[in-house]
Order: structure tokens, then C-alpha cells, then sequence
């Protein structure tokens, strides 16, 4: 298959292409970054692929890459709200993925899988909370979007279901949570980190009910002030610097150590299992545009879900069905039901001690 690849150069993006090389497809790379521009081992990853300086936004740029390809992976895109303002998050994060689709649909190219995320659900940039209704969540849970980087990537859904009504390009938009890349020098950073948290968690359950209650009332209000500061849109380099400060402070409770991520439930996912993904999405049998959640099967903690969720959701009783061990607070039912998607490369590999690298 021909397949073009926007955004080739990023983190997802190279090894995708690579995978896609490795597997006999023709790759084209879309980037905007000149190849020149590339650090070594970036271009090397790229080595048996088509490369293309483009910018999504410039509609006529996207023409003649598209010429003759079959289906294209869309992974271009701003990648958090601190990383531009929220107007240029939107114009190439919205606009670019309109022109990518339209340009695809000019092509007559029948199938397009783009990269959304946990975040189009908006709970975990967002400016604003609002009541998660049941775990585990999965595709139908209504979304509260209150930042430019989750908007936009509820547009970029909404794109994708336009251009199957209009055009009929079938595709996926797979809603990835952070996507790690493990390689031998921080594996083992991961694993500390993983089982620091199964430690935390045990310290939580051991104190009396009530002062845990009171220590995890304490670190989500704190995160609510953050919210109504719009901490999240600042600047990389300023959110840095108060973690920094953070830890300089001394070592951060057990509450903030489980906590961490738990805006996003304690999803993660290996970056092969999100390669899985896309490739899965260029070659199944289906038809339409489909939203589905991509991550690992189990949640980042390495403690039963149930109890994960009874900690820090109290208020959330209703359960869509019976949360089964250490298994994801979001589901994947429905990637599975679609594209055969089974994550490979589990967290739970890392607090058993397996190495789980790429490298």
C-alpha cells in the first residue's frame, strides 16, 4: 500500500514510517521541518520513505504528495495547549487536518486514520471539571471541552465524520493517551517510576479512612485551583520550573504520586502498540468514520482498577461493566471489536521486570 504519513518526523511519526517501510509499504513523509533539518538518528528512521517539506495549512502544498497514495496517517498537529497559543493550536491542529482530508478526497484517497486523543474527552487539560459519569469510560461518555488542544482534537473527529458523509473515506481517529518510547537508558526509569506508584498506593490504604480521604480532597482541589489558572496553556518552561520547585521541597506524598495522570485515569501506551494501532487502521476491513480509545490494557499504577477508582472517584458508583483486575480505567472494547488491536507491550511487562524496549 502507498501510504503518506503527516507529521513523520515526530515521535509516533518515525517509528510508524518505520514499521510501515519494514512491513512493504511505500511511505511518504508530509513534515514541515526540512529533512536537512532532522537530527541523524531522525533521518535514519526515515531511510526508505518518500520525504516532503509541507505545511498542513497551505492547502496547495498538499496536492502533489497525495498523487497516487492510497491512504494516509494524519499525525501532524500542535501536541499540548503549552505549546502554542490557542489560535495557532486551532489553525493547524483544525484547519490543517480539514485541508489534509480535503486534499485526500481530491485524490480519491478512500481511507484516512488520524491521530485524536484522550484529551478530545477534555477532563484533563480542560479549564473546567465536570462529572465523569461511569467507568470504565469508552467512545460513548460525553465530552466538556475547555482547552484549544482538546477542542481541536474533538474537531479533528468531527472532520473526519464530515468527510466519510461527504466523501465516504473510511477511517479511525484513535484517541492515544501519552505514548511512551522506553529505550535502554530510561527503561528502568520507568519501571522505578511504576512501582513507586504500587507503593504509594499501598501507603494510601494503609492510613485511616479518613485522613486518605482528606489528603486526596486536598491534591484534587489543588488541581482544580490549577485548572481555573489555566496552568496547562502556559508555557513548557514555566510548568518545568514549578515542578521543579515542587520537588525541591522534598519528595511529594503518596497522594500526588498515585495522582499523577490521574486526569487522564492512568492511561499510557507503548509507542509499537500505538503503531499497532495505525497500521491496523490502514488495513482492516471496515467502513465509516470510527472513534475508538487506544491505550494499554492496564492502568499505570499496577493496583486492581476497582480499587483505583473507589480512591480517587468515589463519587463515580455506576459501572458500565465489572472493572477486572488492574485493567484500564478506558476501555478498548471497541478497538479490539474493529481492528484487532491488542496491546503487545503492557505496563505490566515493567512491574514484572520483563523488558518491554524498543531498543
Amino acid at each position: 500500500m502507498k501510504v503518506a504519513v503527516t507529521g513523520g518526523s515526530g515521535n509516533i511519526g518515525r517509528v510508524t514510517v518505520a514499521q510501515l517501510v519494514a512491513h512493504g509499504h511505500r511511505v511518504s513523509v508530509l513534515d514541515r521541518v526540512a529533512f536537512d533539518e532532522l537530527a541523524p538518528e531522525v533521518q535514519e528512521e526515515l531511510q526508505g520513505a518518500t520525504y516532503w517539506q509541507v505545511d498542513i495549512t497551505d492547502f496547495e502544498t498538499l496536492q502533489e504528495p497525495l498523487d497516487g497514495v492510497e491512504a494516509v496517517v494524519h499525525l501532524a498537529a500542535i501536541p499540548s495547549p503549552a505549546m502554542a497559543p490557542g489560535q495557532v493550536i486551532f489553525d493547524i491542529n483544525c484547519r490543517g487536518t480539514f485541508n489534509v482530508y480535503q486534499a485526500a478526497a481530491q485524490a480519491g484517497i478512500k481511507r484516512v486514520v488520524s491521530a485524536s486523543s484522550i484529551n478530545a474527552l477534555g477532563f484533563n487539560y480542560g479549564v473546567k471539571s465536570f462529572p465523569i459519569r461511569y467507568f470504565p469510560i469508552d467512545e460513548e461518555h460525553p465530552t466538556y471541552t475547555t482547552d484549544p488542544y482538546s477542542f481541536s482534537k474533538q474537531v479533528l473527529e468531527e472532520v473526519a465524520r464530515y468527510f466519510w458523509r461527504r466523501e465516504h473515506i473510511s477511517g479511525v481517529c484513535l484517541r492515544f493517551p501519552a505514548v511512551y518510547r522506553p529505550d535502554a537508558e530510561h527503561w528502568s526509569r520507568w519501571r522505578e517510576m511504576l512501582l513507586r506508584r504500587r507503593e504509594a498506593f499501598a501507603a494510601l490504604e494503609a492510613m485511616p479512612k479518613e485522613e486518605r480521604q482528606a489528603r486526596i480532597h486536598a491534591f484534587k482541589e489543588h488541581h482544580e485551583a490549577m485548572r481555573a489558572e489555566r496552568f496547562h496553556e502556559r508555557p513548557w518552561q514555566e510548568q518545568r520550573k514549578r515542578f521543579e520547585r515542587m520537588w525541591r521541597e522534598g519528595p511529594p506524598p503518596p497522594e500526588v504520586v498515585v495522582g499523577w495522570g490521574w486526569t487522564d485515569f492512568w492511561t499510557l501506551l507503548h509507542v509499537l502498540d500505538a503503531v499497532q494501532a495505525i497500521e491496523k487502521g490502514l488495513t482492516a476491513d471496515y467502513e465509516g468514520a470510527h472513534v475508538l480509545f487506544v491505550m494499554d490494557s492496564h492502568n499505570a499504577v499496577g493496583v486492581p482498577s476497582e480499587k483505583l477508582a473507589a480512591t480517587y472517584f468515589p463519587e463515580v458508583t455506576q459501572r458500565k461493566r465489572p472493572l477486572i483486575g488492574a485493567e484500564s480505567l478506558v476501555s478498548i472494547d471497541r478497538a479490539r471489536a474493529l481492528l484487532g488491536f491488542e496491546p503487545e507491550h503492557s505496563l505490566a511487562d515493567l512491574w514484572r521486570g520483563e523488558d518491554s524496549r524498543t531498543e
